[in-house]
């Protein structure tokens, strides 16, 4: 039975490019988790305002620089964000998003540390475990696996709704295996980010 207690949030952003040094962040998107119900009333999107743009980042996003004429700067809504990531963060390749978080906090003087849980990790632990070859786990190729019929991709929060679509769906499957405690996930996706998956995680099955 799952007893998922902790609090989680489903964020995706979109940025001018992929260099979190240099690039910027210009869109993000946050959907809270509660007791694995998706909360999406409670969700929350904004754009922001770059100092700089880059035109050749927009065929993935689609988010041109007029629409960002009247976006708020990061710094008008830092205090939002910060108020939305309450709870362990979900994510496709979530350390994309980790990292421009961090960046921008660190800007404004404000220490940003949060743990954090990437559903491509998260799904190479249960292929492992459903001993699956493919291992194809784009983010494409993982909404077709579950199911889920592809809109608005590229969208941050189009993404992370999908994002906390596949994760609750993961979790379920988790929970049949005996993964049922937050601290249990975050061991077992630990062990995957450099190894196997199946060294140094011992729950008996």
């Amino acid at each position: 039975m799952l007893t998922y207690a902790t609090k989680f949030c489903a964020i995706d952003v979109e940025t001018t490019g992929l260099n979190p040094d240099q690039d910027e962040m210009i869109a993000f998107a946050c959907i809270p988790i509660r007791h694995m119900r998706i909360q999406v009333r409670n969700t929350f999107y904004t754009l922001i305002k770059p100092k700089r743009y880059c035109l050749a980042a927009m065929k993935y996003h689609g988010i041109s620089q007029d629409d960002l004429v009247e976006a708020p700067v990061f710094e008008d809504v830092a205090d939002k964000i910060l108020k939305m990531l309450d709870g362990v963060l979900v994510g496709y390749s979530v350390d994309f998003d980790y990292r421009f978080l961090k960046k921008n906090f660190r800007t404004i003087r404000v220490k940003f540390k949060k743990e954090y849980l990437d559903i491509v990790m998260i799904e190479r632990w249960l292929r492992q475990k459903r001993k699956i070859v493919d291992m194809d786990l784009s983010f494409d190729a993982m909404m077709n696996f579950y199911g889920l019929k592809q809109y608005y991709r590229h969208n941050a929060l189009a993404d992370a709704f999908f994002a906390a679509q596949i994760f609750q769906m993961q979790m379920q499957e988790m929970d049949v295996l005996g993964v049922d405690t937050t601290d249990k996930v975050i061991k077992a996706v630990k062990n995957c980010r450099d190894t196997s998956c199946d060294h140094g995680f011992e729950y008996g099955f």
